[in-house]
């Protein structure tokens, strides 16, 4: 059932968290009929930088707000690190994977990041990971200024979201890191660090090839209207040879990552994992 604030794509995500939230929550979140693996490396890559630019705010005792919660991994961590987190999202079947693996005393509520049932002000800290990049640009900016309006003066958001501009799609509206930081910035966000997560050039140029060989051979690619590639292609027959390869690609993408991060430019990774501070009154 709907309900004000929800976004363009609630059917997509209604359909992703009925195959995937009970099963493989990380596929829910991350790609949908991706090997477990493969989906267990890339939430690697996202936990490492959020936890590392998280580790220079206070937490202990904050007002936290988790923002498209998914199956509540950040509201969790955030709990265990002794802040008071609420998690919202607009998909019940997430919603109910979150209940079931935390602790009571953390809250989850359903509710679309454009459209926040909370007072001005309210929280000292927001995490919104992977959300306002799934969001069409009307609704980026919706989201946005619910964002700063129920964050206090003062208090930080934390975001991750796709960079790379050669990865739009269906389900994806990404912006250049500096057009992220003037959209924040118009509603009094401004950033005080960030670095580029995901670099993974072996992993994107087989992404890249797939797709192209996937069109040719007549595998729809609208995640929107069904399954996606990888859905699709999954456990069937040649494709497993494709995948055996991804498997290599992903053990040397391991060590290579952090060489990636430590000497390419930000702007060069998928993601930008971004610290925004609203401005005090």
């Amino acid at each position: 059932m709907s309900q004000p604030g929800d976004t363009d794509l609630q059917p997509y995500w209604d359909r992703v968290s009925q195959t995937y939230a009970a099963d493989d929550p990380l596929a829910a979140v991350c790609y949908p009929g991706a090997p477990v693996w493969l989906n267990r490396f890339l939430a690697g890559l996202q936990w490492n930088a959020v936890t590392r630019v998280l580790g220079s705010l206070r937490l202990e005792g904050v007002r936290a707000l988790d923002v498209g919660c998914g199956f509540g991994r950040w509201t969790r961590w955030l709990s265990e690190q002794g802040a008071k987190p609420i998690g919202v999202d607009p998909t019940e079947g997430m919603l109910d994977a979150a209940r079931r693996v935390s602790p009571e005393s953390v809250d989850y509520l359903r509710m679309s990041a454009t459209k926040l049932d909370f007072p001005d002000d309210h929280f000292d800290l927001i995490t919104c990971i992977t959300v306002i990049q799934h969001l069409e640009p009307r609704e980026q900016e919706a989201a946005i200024a619910e964002l700063a309006r129920v964050l206090r003066p003062g208090g930080h958001a934390v975001l991750l979201d796709l960079i790379d501009l050669g990865d739009k799609g269906k389900i994806v509206y990404p912006r250049a890191a500096r057009d992220w930081f003037e959209r924040y910035a118009s509603h009094g966000l401004v950033v005080e660090e960030w670095e580029g997560q995901e670099f993974v050039p072996l992993i994107r140029g087989f992404r890249w090839l797939a797709e192209k060989v996937g069109s040719l051979v007549g595998f729809a690619t609208d995640q929107r209207e069904g399954p996606s590639l990888l859905e699709q292609t999954r456990g069937r027959g040649i494709f497993q040879v494709a995948y055996a390869g991804l498997w290599v690609l992903v053990q040397c993408s391991k060590p290579l990552e952090p060489l990636c991060r430590s000497v390419l430019p930000r702007d060069w990774a998928r993601h930008g994992c971004f610290v925004f501070r609203k401005r005090s009154v």
